[in-house]
């Protein structure tokens, strides 16, 4: 009997091994797995597509969650590696998704990696799979520039989810000196001047650890000291981690960081980062970005400098439609007068038989649902957590400030909940989103966090999930800025709006039989669902600022040197745009800050027009001048205008009083602090008086000025994180001082009321009030915060906040109107 012929000797070319057409080299693959057995058109569609471009220096690759991606991306890897543009890298934005793209890769059949040193990665023969943090770190294996290592050469790069690697990558440019390192107080003593010109009240804050300060450091101080900042930290420069993985990163553009202080760390980041630190990464002869459907794709080039011209014109499949199954509603607003712990109570129940998971924004927000959940999961724990969901039946889970990065398909996550608008969490994006609140860039951003938030329990095209949108930011957010949303998400938000019509009047607890459709496969909804995603295309161009890719230019240029080149560069961008006043002014001071290195008058010159546009960036050499509030003539009216103007109809007003009355809630988070002020700022307005915050935005003064009318003013200071029982000196002080610059700036006709916002009405044995002191105990504002409520839902029958009369009757009952706002709601002092 013949002996089995060799079949291996028929053919010296495998194709998987020389094709360059990733649908050639996928179906050629021999050890593929069964569910492998044929491409999506999505992603032949796709792949067709990069094979015309590939020669493109960046290209992006925009597809839904759930178009496999991952093969998508493997295939192209393939192809170059075939094509002789190796070595090829993988980059993930975590390694435990560097893993789960391996296990993809090891079910195709496709040789992967995760040693850099390999040497069937550094030959071309395996792609290296890892992650970002890998990557780009100051003692990276790829090499830095100025270190002596060798470097190992990339050919093509694709980075995969590239939105989720943003965080890591701006943390891996971002260093923070601690308060117990020597190089804090160094810093803090050179700076100390500077600091004070800013807000001599907020360097008292810091001196005394008080939270929710976060001072930045002047530009022209930072650049006119850079020598002895130099001093200061470079013998320091291999003393932790924070300072070894980060220094090799920004030393040579320490003179162009953004700085900030707090009472706990000083924080230094670039305005962009420096991608070309990691050379290999910028000497790729193809980069490849893989994301999801977000609508604003200017952090491409921004933070990896990839070219303006071809991240705008990205590849994606032909239709959008391919999206899993979404019914995504929002109960404060389909049901009014719901509360939150009613939607917490209702999910509770939700989880004795789904996977339920709630994504909160910080882990304040922790404590509202820690004794109903079955698990809270942070940063440290979040894959043990994913890990069980996708195991089995957990309950309910609550995961703090994890937006992307993890995938929770099928029964892992049947009900998603997003509670609360996503929040800015290091000091530098809290000084930029205090300048930027409200702002379309800052409003940009949030949606996308919510709209990748949104994706995480949809993870393939026959999923199925409900998606609930909870706290009243949130519900507004969305009401001004659904066209932010990507086209697939606009049409389940529209067929789900259509769902909350039929719904609205209806009980609270017919929510459940709704959600119950959804998920056990109604089949006229499941058509519905289909209907609306069909002839959904993707938009052939992708949204790219001019500002964008204005500030990488300048950055560039002011890498080179080339400051006055820099500056025109920002100018011409805010010149040619169109943009919001307050946002033009905090790109004017990235415009001054480069100015400064070659002409520092003409850059304060520049800052002086920043801060016309925008009180909250840096308040020039020469101070500001600071203008009086006005008084106002009629409560009401003034009152009714404002709601008038803001709120289109009663439910609206009653979203808008209910996201005040979120933020009029203590607490001893420091990034909390500012979004208070604010809030105590806002609810002036509400009522009909005029409010200012002179310490914001002239560095002196009180953190709120109100004027309630007929030369009547109140001057208060917040102390929303005290948590003592007792009024301690420092702060009865500070209320002392700010009514001595009220009385230093208005005149005797004028009289003040100074007020304190703090945990208690009791003085400390050694604290003395000021004459005629009040004092908003945290217990009033409580009741305030209910009485908030009842007033707008009072107006918004049949919107009576446009009536003049019924909404001074209403102020009036509520006991908000100016003769008895400080009556109702102040107390008097004692000494404990």
């Amino acid at each position: 009997m013949m002996a089995g012929l060799d079949f291996g000797k028929l053919t010296k070319r495998s194709v998987v091994d020389t094709a360059t057409e990733p649908r050639r080299i996928f179906t050629a693959l021999p050890a593929r797995a069964s569910k492998y057995a044929r491409p999506w058109d999505v992603q032949a569609q796709v792949w067709d597509s990069w094979h015309d471009r590939r020669t493109e220096s960046d290209l992006l690759i925009k597809m839904n969650t759930g178009g496999g991606k991952t093969v998508v991306g493997l295939m192209m890897l393939k192809s170059c590696l075939n094509e002789g543009i190796g070595p090829a890298v993988y980059i993930t934005p975590d390694i435990y998704l560097a893993d789960q793209v391996r296990a993809e890769a090891d079910a195709l059949g496709v040789e992967t990696t995760d040693d850099p040193r390999s040497g069937r990665f550094q030959s071309g023969k395996a792609i290296l799979v890892t992650y970002i943090h890998k990557v780009i770190n100051g003692m990276s294996v790829f090499g830095v520039v100025g270190d002596t290592r060798q470097r190992i050469p990339m050919g093509t790069v694709l980075v995969d989810d590239t939105h989720a690697c943003l965080a890591t990558l701006e943390r891996q440019f971002s260093l923070v000196i601690p308060r117990d390192h020597p190089a804090y107080n160094e810093l803090a003593d050179l700076f100390d001047d500077a600091l004070r010109d800013q807000s001599s009240s907020a360097v008292r804050d810091l001196a005394e650890d008080v939270p929710g300060v976060a001072l930045p450091v002047p530009y022209w101080a930072w650049a006119d000291r850079r020598e002895q900042v130099l001093n200061r930290l470079h013998p320091h420069h291999d003393s932790n981690n924070a300072f070894k993985f980060v220094w090799p990163l920004i030393r040579e553009v320490l003179h162009l960081c953004d700085v900030a202080i707090t009472y706990s760390a000083i924080e230094i980041r670039p305005p962009c980062p420096p991608i070309d630190r990691i050379p290999s990464l910028a000497a790729a002869r193809r980069r490849i970005y893989l994301t999801a459907t977000l609508a604003d794709d200017s952090v491409l080039v921004t933070h990896f400098d990839a070219a303006s011209a071809t991240v705008a014109t990205p590849i994606t499949p032909l239709t959008a439609d391919d999206l899993g199954d979404r019914m995504i509603l929002t109960p404060l607003e389909t049901f009014p007068g719901t509360s939150d712990e009613q939607v917490r109570d209702f999910l509770v129940e939700q989880a004795r038989v789904h996977n339920v998971v709630v994504i909160i924004p910080s882990g304040r927000r922790a404590g509202f649902w820690r004794d109903v959940a079955n698990a809270v999961h942070d940063s440290s724990t979040i894959h043990d957590g994913v890990r069980a969901l996708r195991a089995g039946h957990v309950g309910l889970v609550v995961l703090i400030n994890k937006y992307d990065g993890i995938d929770l398909p099928r029964k892992a996550c049947r009900i998603l909940a997003l509670d609360g608008l996503p929040e800015a969490y290091s000091a530098l994006e809290r000084i930029e989103a205090l300048a930027l609140d409200e702002s379309q860039a800052m409003i940009t951003r949030q949606i996308q966090r919510i709209e990748q938030g949104m994706g995480r329990g949809v993870r393939s095209n026959d999923d199925h999930c409900v998606v609930l949108l909870i706290g009243p930011k949130l519900t507004q957010r969305l009401h001004h800025a659904a066209a932010k949303f990507s086209p697939a998400t606009r049409a389940q938000l529209e067929l789900s709006a259509e769902v909350a019509d039929m719904l609205y009047g209806k009980p609270f607890v017919d929510l459940g039989s709704v959600i119950d459709q959804c998920l056990d496969r109604d089949a006229a909804w499941v058509s519905a669902s289909r209907d609306a995603l069909d002839g959904v295309t993707y938009p052939t161009t992708s949204t790219v600022s001019e500002v964008a890719v204005a500030e990488r230019e300048a950055f560039r240029l002011a890498e080179l040197g080339r400051f006055s080149e820099a500056h025109d560069a920002m100018r011409a961008a805010i010149n040619a745009t169109t943009i919001e006043r307050r946002h033009r002014g905090w790109l004017k001071q990235r415009a001054a800050g480069y100015l400064h290195l070659t002409d520092p008058a003409a850059a304060m010159q520049l800052q002086k027009s920043a801060q016309t546009d925008n009180k909250a960036v840096l308040r020039p050499r020469d101070g500001v001048e600071y203008h009086r509030l006005r008084s106002i003539a009629d409560q009401a009216r003034q009152s009714a205008e404002y709601l008038t103007k803001r709120y289109k109809d009663g439910n609206e007003l009653v979203l808008g009083i209910g996201a005040l009355v979120d933020d009029l809630v203590p607490d001893t988070d420091p990034a909390r602090v500012p979004s208070f002020e604010q809030a105590i700022h806002d609810l002036a307005l509400h009522v009909g008086f005029s409010a200012q915050r002179p310490e914001r935005e002239t560095g002196e003064g009180p953190d709120v000025l109100w004027s309630l009318g007929e030369l009547a003013y109140v001057v208060i200071e917040c102390k929303s994180g005290s948590t003592s029982d007792a009024i301690w000196r420092h702060d009865a002080e500070q209320l002392s001082h700010s009514m001595d610059w009220f009385h230093e700036k208005y005149d005797r006709t004028c009289t003040a009321t100074p007020v304190l916002i703090h945990n208690t009405n009791a003085l400390h044995k050694q604290a003395s009030a000021r004459f005629g002191s009040k004092v908003i105990t945290f217990a009033k504002l409580a009741q305030l915060r209910e009485t908030l409520k009842k007033y707008a839902a009072a107006l918004a029958v049949n919107n009576d906040y446009r009536d003049h009369d019924k909404l001074a009757t209403q102020l009036a009952t509520w006991g908000l109107n100016s003769k008895a706002f400080i009556a109702k709601w102040g107390v008097q002092t004692f000494k404990s």
